[in-house]
């Protein structure tokens, strides 16, 4: 089984309403991730932001992040790990994925 060296909380799987694949949303250290994943044939990572409800640091890129509903404010430390983040999500909340 996948481990990740951060604790991954609250994890929350829909369908994307734009477009065919998924939004994950989670939370690492109290802070709330989307993981954005489209879906062909296969499952892909397309990217990771920031769904801060205040202002704040990110804990894992330190960047200052506003709130906001309509911006995509990209975490790049966690952009940079998406396609792991996705293995995670596959490998241990499979049952999450709607069909």
């Amino acid at each position: 089984m996948m481990k990740m060296d951060f604790d991954i909380q609250n994890i929350f799987i829909t369908k994307h309403t734009d477009y065919k694949g998924f939004k994950i949303r989670f939370r690492i250290n109290q802070q709330q991730y989307i993981l954005l994943v489209g879906k062909t044939s296969e499952i892909f990572p397309l990217s990771l932001i920031h769904s801060f409800n205040e202002r704040e640091k990110c804990k894992p890129c330190n960047k200052l992040v506003f709130p906001s509903n309509i911006s995509q404010q990209v975490c790049p430390f966690l952009f940079n790990r998406k396609r792991e983040l996705l293995a995670y999500f596959q490998e241990n909340c499979a049952e999450l994925f709607p069909e």
